[in-house]
């Protein structure tokens, strides 16, 4: 018996604009989300200007070897959705680095930032074969320059041609490597990024002296090209530091000056006695319970409370030398006072001494292991507006120290940038400091999330009323499903704009948050059922 042909269906236009990890995940939760039958009414089209998609412009590959991971190899798995999803240990990142860089295929590694890349892109490359097994699939190297909406659609405009899409994922996460407003009347001072222009030869020559505004992550990244990748090397020594072998090619002098002179502490290594998971379960479960005062949370009063209290717990059974008031007394001291050039490498080495365990754990680790642990709970409560108000700088002032507590760079890089200090190629201070003269000044502090790229097009849909962001953080609002709240249906941004409304946005981490797992889902709701006009491509003159 014969069946009545069916109506002719519609094509789901869908534009993901960004394709670093964020952008790639969304491709792959759409892979397994939606059926065959519904891929295959699906169109989607890809923008993302760099050459090798789902790495985005922090996982570059073509960057150099020495700017490295401060998130150990065994944590990096692009196809753990879950935390308590298992995956074959041959598509995470030891699966590539056992077939191409066997030499650092081990656990409790921090790799090269351009191998990550490698992986991601790897992944790219799987799920967009996976992808065009049913759904139409374009991929753009363009730029976007502006977003509108148009007659109930969205029309993208790529600097050559637009076209209109029904549904649209903001991605764009940095929106490129920019930096953060200038802190200082020297507003011409060149940005840490590119390395390869920006730190070459060309521009800051052997044997000059170097100002470096900044002491986070990427400062250490511009001490570590300036020395290491200038063909100088490090090998091991006696003790806790390695030695270093200058080259020719080095600045003679390194100055790292920032506002509070605080350091970046050392990541623990695997040589630390493990702490069984069970520690952390009453602490985990205290966290939770407080879903039920969503909006009215204090921050010291219930959750940093909790965090430290743990700490207090963890050195007890360590030592049985602190207490809670002793984590709450060591850590006002830490974040009230600027810290001097003696009291920062003391700091750090302390840091690097109990990360490879030629110390007992102290304080800073114990409060940093705490904040790491239970980081999970944290996000889960915060996100979602899940503070009372006024609270907002409260959780904002701790974070940014446990940030530099818990968040810092491998234990390695500590150790180098502690030997560049001893042999006097860098100097630390404050930059209330009098600085004398430089021959090159580098401004080292990434833009941060509110600070958007007036040129973009998350700038252009916030000025036009299409995007809301929260009065409190800043930050773009979105619903569990990742959609925009308060704007014209359809628009979705995920990741580092929404900073603040959602806590934790790490590009590597698919189990914080569930958002992108949900937009996934709900994108079959939009699937049309009957036939409608085809899109119309427009000319750059659409958005003169």
């Amino acid at each position: 018996m014969s069946t009545p042909d069916k109506p002719p269906q519609a094509t789901l236009r869908l534009a993901i604009i960004g394709c670093g990890p964020r952008g790639l995940q969304c491709l792959e939760a759409l892979s397994r989300a939606l059926s065959p039958e519904q891929l295959s009414r699906m169109d989607i089209t890809v923008y993302d200007p760099n050459d090798k998609p789902g790495a985005g412009r922090i996982y570059d590959p073509t960057q150099p070897h020495v700017l490295k991971m401060n998130f150990a190899t065994q944590h990096i798995d692009f196809w753990k959705t879950a935390a308590d999803k298992t995956t074959p240990q041959s598509t995470s990142l030891i699966g590539l680095l056992n077939q191409h860089y066997p030499n650092i295929a081990a656990r409790d590694q921090f790799v090269p930032r351009a191998i990550v890349g490698e992986y991601l892109h790897e992944c790219f490359e799987t799920v967009k074969q996976r992808l065009r097994r049913d759904a139409a699939l374009t991929c753009l190297q363009r730029q976007v320059e502006r977003v509108r909406r148009v007659d109930g659609r969205w029309q993208v405009y790529d600097g050559a041609s637009t076209r209109m899409f029904d549904l649209v994922v903001l991605a764009t996460g940095h929106e490129g490597l920019r930096a953060s407003a200038p802190q200082s009347p020297q507003a011409d001072d060149a940005f840490v990024f590119p390395v390869e222009t920006n730190l070459s030869q060309q521009r800051i020559a052997a044997g000059t002296n170097v100002l470096v505004r900044g002491f986070g992550l990427t400062a250490i990244d511009a001490v570590l090209m300036l020395t290491e990748g200038r063909g100088g090397t490090f090998e091991e020594g006696e003790g806790l530091l390695p030695r270093y072998n200058r080259s020719s090619n080095e600045p003679r002098r390194i100055d790292i000056r920032s506002r509070s002179g605080r350091p970046m502490l050392a990541k623990p290594t695997a040589t630390m006695e493990p702490i069984s998971e069970s520690f952390w379960i009453p602490y985990r479960e205290r966290l939770e319970r407080l879903s039920a005062k969503h909006g009215e949370l204090m921050f010291h009063q219930d959750i940093w409370s909790i965090i430290t209290e743990a700490a207090g717990a963890l050195l007890q059974q360590s030592s049985g030398m602190h207490e809670v008031r002793d984590v709450d007394k060591w850590f006002r001291g830490w974040s009230r006072y600027k810290m001097g050039p003696a009291e920062a490498k003391h700091a750090m080495l302390q840091s690097l001494a109990v990360a490879r365990s030629s110390r007992p754990i102290d304080i800073p680790f114990a409060l940093g292991e705490s904040w790491r642990k239970l980081y999970a709970q944290l996000v889960s409560r915060i996100s979602f507006g899940g503070l009372a108000e006024g609270q907002w700088e409260c959780y904002l002032r701790t974070s940014r120290e446990m940030e530099r507590i818990a968040f810092g760079p491998p234990a390695e890089n500590v150790a180098k940038l502690l030997r560049l200090i001893r042999d006097r190629v860098v100097t630390l201070g404050t930059s209330d400091q009098t600085a004398p003269n430089y021959d090159a000044m580098l401004h080292a502090v990434i833009a941060s999330p509110t600070e958007r790229d007036p040129g973009g097009p998350l700038a252009k849909l916030i000025a036009e009323g299409l995007v809301q962001v929260d009065p409190t953080t800043a930050a773009v609002r979105i619903g569990q499903d990742g959609f925009v709240v308060g704007s014209e249906h359809g628009l979705a941004i995920f990741g580092r704009a929404t900073e603040g409304w959602i806590i934790g946005n790490d590009t590597l981490s698919r189990t914080l948050h569930p958002h992108i797992e949900c937009w996934a889902k709900s994108v079959a709701e939009f699937l049309p059922t009957s036939a409608v006009d085809a899109p119309v491509l427009r000319t750059k003159a659409t958005f003169a």
